[in-house]
């Protein structure tokens, strides 16, 4: 029996994808008395590319020996826990963007800044903080300072 993995599933999505664009593709109007092959073509000539890609993957998923995953839980669980810092500067983009016209640039792109950088290098030495700091305090104001006056961009 077959099982669908990832590789079979994104072909069998491109398929479908081609499918739909080539018969979209046929709303593209026909080519003038002065063009000798028309607008369709470019178009067609990726689709044709993209299907032929697809059923290699396909192909080669159909030969490759498929191992046993552990369950859709389990997976999602270990995919968050081996990316929890991702998934962290995420959360933290869309506080940040939530608290923008709240507190305005300055303070919500520090406030970002710094709980970005202390995530990503893990602050623990003086050193650290102090860079974190100082890239914080020093460039927010440059950015915000360039921008208004500079460029004469109001920023929020």
């Amino acid at each position: 029996m077959l099982t669908l993995t990832k590789d079979r599933a994104l072909a069998l999505a491109l398929l479908l994808i081609v499918a739909v664009m080539w018969v979209e593709s046929g709303t593209i109007r026909p080519p003038t008395s002065w063009q000798p092959y028309g607008s369709a073509l470019f178009p067609r000539i990726l689709l044709v590319t993209i299907a032929l890609l697809s059923i290699i993957i396909l192909l080669r998923s159909l030969f490759t020996k498929v191992t046993p995953q552990p369950s859709w839980g389990r997976a999602i669980t270990e995919w968050f826990l081996r990316r929890k810092t991702i998934v962290a500067l995420f959360f933290l983009f869309g506080l940040y963007a939530a608290l923008l016209p709240v507190l305005g640039y300055i303070v919500a792109t520090m406030s970002f800044l710094i709980a970005s950088f202390a995530l990503l290098l893990g602050i623990d030495t003086k050193r650290k903080w102090a860079i974190n700091l100082g890239i914080s305090c020093i460039f927010v104001p440059l950015v915000f300072v360039i921008f208004r006056f500079g460029l004469n961009v109001w920023l929020p």
